[in-house]
């Protein structure tokens, strides 16, 4: 199977016997038992290893993703679409003696998790870890934790003390493990409930926005960026377009390195449990026209430290 399926443009085995029978008889059998051999010794590192990936590489950060995986790991993996394995995963994981899933992406763990307990999953690509109390399932999750918002105004942005945290129930759980740390945490469950939420908010310096695409729809985006300016109050969180529509800064998931880091979470799995865990690294976008008009104050260190600067 190794042979076949291989990351970023697939191997296959490729003949050579027109040419090996123009060598003497002694010389091609040499090759072709070295062949078979090198074959042989491949196939079985791969289903050695118990592990496959599941998810749609012709997106290219699920590619990224499934290619430092294998690179952190060492060993060619078989990748297959969610379309190939959608209720097919259970038979195809016994066909390739997998021990150990890999899902990528939110499509491709859903799939994943009506799997036996006994097979472990390991998640990436998604924004929060899932709602379940499946046994050996962990990963990589891609929104920011709170305490890197409260750690970054601290550092840079003294004038910012108070941080409304605004958020659905479920994320603020996963989020926050201390959501009063540096002000209020306002859990909604709707998009009218949001825009409510706004409108009786007590005093701030900044609202942080965690992440949810069935919460923060473009509509209520657009009522979250005039309460920001109306009340000079700046939004922090949710995405590198975000601050490029307005809000005054994001810490957003570093790309180049979560790859690597589902990669070692999948061997911490094969130790035994690993909690999920969030991104090691973020980049800093910060918009500094929004800062000037609500007169915040961006050092010059800080701006340093910054992936982008929208003016």
């Amino acid at each position: 199977m190794c042979f076949q399926t291989r990351i970023g443009g697939w191997r296959r085995a490729s003949g050579s016997g027109s040419r090996i029978a123009m060598l003497p008889k002694t010389i091609a059998s040499f090759f072709l038992f070295s062949a078979a051999s090198l074959a042989g010794v491949l196939s079985a590192r791969c289903a050695a290893t118990g592990i496959i990936i599941v998810g749609d590489i012709q997106y290219q950060p699920i590619a990224a993703a499934a290619a430092d995986v294998e690179s952190t790991l060492k060993v060619p993996l078989n990748v297959f679409s969610t379309a190939q394995v959608k209720g097919k995963l259970r038979a195809l994981v016994r066909r390739e003696n997998a021990g150990l899933v890999v899902a990528l992406g939110r499509e491709a763990l859903e799939e994943t998790l009506q799997l036996p307990p006994s097979i472990s999953v390991v998640f990436g690509l998604v924004i929060a870890p899932p709602k379940t109390s499946r046994p050996n399932t962990t990963g990589v999750y891609l929104a920011t934790p709170v305490r890197e918002y409260v750690n970054i105004a601290k550092k840079y942005l003294p004038a910012i003390n108070k941080i409304a945290i605004l958020g659905s129930p479920d994320m603020i759980n996963i989020l926050d493990s201390n959501a009063e740390l540096q002000g209020v945490a306002y859990r909604v469950s709707s998009c009218s409930e949001i825009v409510d939420t706004i409108n009786r908010m007590h005093a701030s310096d900044a609202l942080l926005l965690l992440p949810d695409t069935a919460l923060l729809t473009a509509g209520v985006m657009d009522q979250l960026f005039l309460f920001s300016f109306r009340k000079r109050i700046p939004l922090l969180g949710v995405s590198e377009g975000s601050v490029k529509n307005g809000a005054l800064l994001a810490l957003v998931f570093d790309s180049a390195s979560v790859g690597r880091q589902i990669g070692e979470k999948v061997l911490e799995a094969q130790g035994g449990a690993a909690p999920p865990s969030a991104p090691r690294k973020f980049n800093l976008y910060i918009n500094a026209n929004t800062a000037m008009k609500m007169g915040i104050i961006i050092p010059e260190e800080m701006i340093k430290t910054a992936k982008n600067i929208y003016r």
